[in-house]
């Protein structure tokens, strides 16, 4: 593409296209993507880039997959969309809907589905305070999130996100949703959470504070992502399925970036041997080729919310909820995940790509804190690893980080000094080596640049 098509196309950009997370300063020259290929992307100018975060988590199988092309062409050809409401079915969300349930924990007996993560949240949010009501414990409201945590954009998803940069400007938040350790976090490292914020104490006092009688659920990531990407404790999740237990307390597992694989686990809570009442889930289902989304409900769940009469019914709906091509799509892709062994890849490279950065760490002394689980990996620029001290906020490492990451050919994201790494589920090994490679040079170039 000529420089003259490329100064055109910003321009009607920049004039008429309000982006996710909008400031026109941080959009002057965009990367303009024609295609994508596998794990790359290929930019206007020709120039390829290992898609380190699969898209936004979520392009797991790659890009450019012709089967998936074709699963929404066939459909579509039959018919792209029909009424979902009750009263009217089709084959391909019900086939979707068995699937989900199949590949996601035992206890879990029915989705529903939507077009978002955010939407996945909303549902399980709505759902959680209708199960109680109908429960005949109408008081149950509160939903308690933790600090850092993600969980959408949405008026009660972004108020159930634990990240403060989120609120400006968007207030008042729906008073009902407590983040544990609602005080300013504590941040280390250039990024880093402090232990304390992701403590399982932490949310025993809030739940405390609140009253156990008073809340509706508990959601959390098994994985914080865009928080920047810290697991929780091997301890944490065992202990606040005990706790919900205890409290009669719901579970809400937001596995939107977790969902289908990123771990090298169906679902990441596997890890840690928990059941969650309620998941959400997004992104992966349909590796992005379609927008989708599923809130998946355990048999207890499920069985509270059919149980009821006609007239209080579930008044829950999306207009392209079960969306007929969207599921079709999502069928191919959990296909392509099975035959393709793409669950088992992502736990091998994800191996391979932390015992890689853990190698960078020992010889880069200003790399640390490598953490993540399977295939979703973070670390920290650190002005002294061994004493946990950050840069200066003003020496902006991490932005620095990115742009010689992305002109070396990889582009991913940050979380102030943290730079987190998600490739799709079909990496090779020899791309795994090419993504440390850039990453080893980039850090070099920061380090001799301060």
């Amino acid at each position: 593409m000529e420089d003259a098509r490329y100064q055109e196309l910003v321009h009607k950009d920049r004039a008429h296209w309000v982006h996710p997370l909008h400031h026109p300063v941080a959009h002057q020259t965009p990367i303009l993507v024609d295609r994508g290929e596998g794990i790359y992307l290929i930019g206007h100018d020709g120039k390829r880039y290992i898609d380190g975060l699969s898209a936004l988590w979520n392009v797991a199988v790659g890009h450019g997959r012709t089967e998936l092309a074709q699963a929404a062409a066939a459909q579509m050809s039959l018919a792209a969309f029909t009424n979902n409401y009750v009263g009217f079915t089709n084959e391909p969300a019900i086939e979707l809907a068995a699937k989900v349930v199949d590949l996601c924990y035992p206890n879990m007996q029915a989705a529903f589905f939507g077009n978002s993560g955010s939407e996945a949240n909303e549902t399980n949010f709505k759902a959680a305070r209708y199960y109680w009501s109908i429960k005949g414990r109408p008081e149950k409201v509160k939903i308690i999130s933790r600090a850092e945590s993600y969980h959408g954009n949405t008026l009660a998803a972004m108020s159930m996100t634990g990240m403060k940069v989120y609120y400006p400007n968007f207030g008042p938040r729906v008073s009902e949703v407590i983040p544990a350790a609602s005080v300013e976090p504590k941040l280390s490292g250039g990024g880093r959470i402090d232990p304390a914020n992701i403590d399982i104490d932490r949310m025993i006092e809030t739940i405390e504070e609140e009253g156990p009688n008073s809340i509706a659920a508990v959601i959390a990531e098994p994985v914080q992502g865009a928080g920047g990407i810290h697991p929780a404790p091997p301890d944490y999740f065992p202990r606040l399925r005990h706790i919900c237990d205890q409290n009669d307390i719901l579970l809400i597992a937001d596995e939107v970036i977790t969902g289908f694989g990123r771990t090298g686990k169906w679902f990441a809570l596997e890890h840690y041997d928990v059941l969650p009442d309620m998941v959400s889930t997004a992104k992966a289902i349909s590796s992005a080729y379609i927008p989708m989304s599923a809130s998946i409900w355990s048999q207890d769940v499920h069985d509270t919310i059919i149980s009821t009469d006609p007239g209080t019914r579930f008044m829950h709906a999306y207009t392209n909820s079960g969306h007929s091509a969207g599921a079709a799509v999502s069928l191919r892709n959990l296909q392509i995940m099975e035959d393709e062994h793409l669950i088992q890849n992502a736990a091998a490279r994800g191996d391979q790509l932390r015992a890689g950065l853990d190698k960078l760490a020992a010889d880069h002394p200003n790399l640390g804190n490598v953490r993540g689980l399977g295939f979703m990996q973070g670390f920290d620029l650190l002005q002294d690893p061994a004493t946990d001290t950050p840069f200066p906020m003003e020496a902006g490492v991490g932005g620095k980080l990115l742009a010689e990451c992305t002109n070396r050919g990889l582009v991913s994201r940050i979380r102030l000094d943290s730079y987190l790494l998600a490739p799709p589920l079909i990496t090779t090994e020899q791309q795994v080596n090419d993504i440390l490679n850039i990453v080893d040079e980039s850090v070099r170039a920061v380090i001799a640049g301060l």
